[in-house]
């Protein structure tokens, strides 16, 4: 079972380091040479990075294949990301991965996010731009999730499946990453059964009860990154005494809780 190091729990555990070898990166089955970590940008083909790819029939012929080569070849990875427009045909064909540890989805439509509970050997999960994701109860399934990050599910408003997921260290819930739209969420009450998390974000959404006290549950926090609220400041000079807490804009931004 993976456990967070320092750098993850710092800048958490999807945090590009420019300094850090990256996945090779490839458009096209043909290009693959057997790679067990791989970054795929299969879609949104045609602009300037990929002129020579004009015609939809081509485009489809890239994605059908990808997913042909996902479904047959369930062996194949441990790491995968894509950095281009997730589709749920494709999205089903990356479940098919057995021994996935490691998946990161920068953005994409893809509403039913069922298969996922395939990927039973899965560690790290970034789930990008997931706007149209009806249910959280699949990650639910996922007991070896050690770090999980979930970007403007605006359909999902209660977090308490999650709970069921006793190795995570890692949790960050936020809203859209490529603008300022803010999720809403009805309590952080799941997080009282979860204090076993290390890193815990929430930046970008608003909690509808206003109460924020289940974060004084968390006492073995190490990075807490919440929005600025009235309700928040009255509690701070609470939160800052967690007896693990070290870093996060709560310890980083002191005078945004203060004031």
């Amino acid at each position: 079972m993976a456990i967070l190091n320092e750098k993850q729990i710092k800048y958490g555990f999807d945090y590009c380091h420019q300094d850090e070898p990256q996945d090779r990166c490839i458009v096209e089955v043909s290009e693959y040479n057997g790679e067990n970590a791989l970054t795929i940008n299969c879609t949104q083909l045609g602009d300037s990075f990929t002129p020579q790819y004009k015609t939809a029939k081509e485009k489809k012929r890239i994605l059908h294949q990808w997913c042909d080569f996902l479904y047959y070849n369930t062996t194949a990875f441990t790491e995968l990301t894509f950095c281009t427009r997730m589709p749920q045909e494709l999205f089903d064909a990356v479940c098919a991965q057995q021994n996935l540890r490691k998946l990161y989805i920068k953005w994409g439509v893809y509403p039913d996010i069922s298969k996922i509970a395939n990927l039973k050997k899965l560690e790290y999960l970034h789930l990008g731009s997931g706007a149209s994701v009806g249910s959280i109860e699949p990650i639910s399934k996922l007991k070896n999730l050690v770090a999980l990050s979930v970007e403007n599910f605006q359909k999902i408003d209660d977090y308490s499946p999650l709970v069921n997921l006793k190795n995570l260290e890692s949790l960050s819930i936020e809203g859209d990453c490529f603008g300022s739209k803010y999720i809403h969420i009805k309590s952080l009450n799941f997080l009282n059964n979860m204090k076993q998390l290390r890193f815990f974000s929430f930046l970008t959404g608003i909690v509808k009860s206003k109460d924020y006290t289940p974060i004084l549950s968390l006492e073995n926090v190490e990075h807490l990154t919440l929005r600025p609220s009235k309700e928040l400041k009255n509690l701070y000079s609470e939160i800052i005494r967690l007896p693990k807490l070290k870093y996060g804009l709560l310890v980083n931004k002191a005078e945004l809780y203060t004031k």
